[in-house]
């Protein structure tokens, strides 16, 4: 959130007049590249770094640095990041909040310290997949998990017939044969190689889907983007 500080610089160097075109560059690239996952700050960046801003730059890291005195190598970041703080909630409405943020792990705050801003997060685009996602996967997709749990309990024989956790791994993940006469070496290498096999394609489906799931958000994002050009 910006203080009153970093609002009085903005207006100084007039960035009403450059606000809109920003956000209309930034949807622009979310439209076509899609990101999901991304960090915003370097889309920002990338977009200040166009032609059309760079004087706007210039004149707001002049104000910065008359206003504030700070280092040289910390204004054009702090220009970044002020311009950040102030488009984020557009940004958040557009996409229709699909945007995480986590709390900024940066123990020095230059902006914060010189009072343009109170505490910042960084922002993702979308929402990428987590644990719980993969969770629902096996909800939604309970054909994997009673694979995964036959395959588990076939390793697990292969390992007690074995009498090695070892040789029943090394079995499943190489089909690698341990030679012996007796029925049950025969049975634990069958089992421990299907049991490998099993887990190995369920976990491959799952990777999969895993990848389908952060490009259908990218997607999704891409769509939302889209729509605000045809709702202007």
């Amino acid at each position: 959130m910006i203080e009153k500080k970093g609002k009085e610089i903005l207006q100084e160097a007039k960035f009403d007049e450059f606000r809109q075109a920003l956000i209309d560059s930034l949807m622009k690239k979310i439209s076509i590249e899609g990101r999901c996952g991304a960090d915003i700050r370097p889309i920002i960046e990338e977009t200040l770094k166009e032609e059309f801003f760079v004087d706007f730059v210039k004149n707001l890291a002049r104000i910065i640095e008359r206003r504030t005195r700070m280092k040289k190598e910390d204004i054009n970041k702090t220009a970044y990041r002020l311009v950040e703080e102030d488009v984020v909630e557009d940004i958040k409405n557009i996409l229709q909040g699909q945007m995480e943020e986590k709390e900024e792990k940066s123990k020095k705050d230059i902006g914060k310290e010189h009072h343009l801003w109170g505490e910042t997060k960084v922002r993702l685009l979308g929402k990428k997949p987590k644990l719980k996602d993969i969770a629902m996967l096996f909800k939604e997709h309970y054909i994997m998990k009673y694979t995964i749990i036959i395959g588990a309990i076939m390793l697990i024989i292969s390992a007690i017939l074995f009498g090695s956790i070892y040789k029943a791994i090394a079995v499943g993940l190489t089909l690698t044969i341990f030679q012996g006469n007796s029925i049950h070496i025969k049975i634990a290498n069958v089992l421990g190689g299907l049991g490998g096999i099993l887990i190995f394609f369920t976990s491959l489906s799952i990777l999969i889907e895993y990848i389908m799931l952060t490009e259908r958000r990218s997607r999704q994002i891409q769509e939302l983007a889209k729509k605000y050009f045809e709702r202007k």
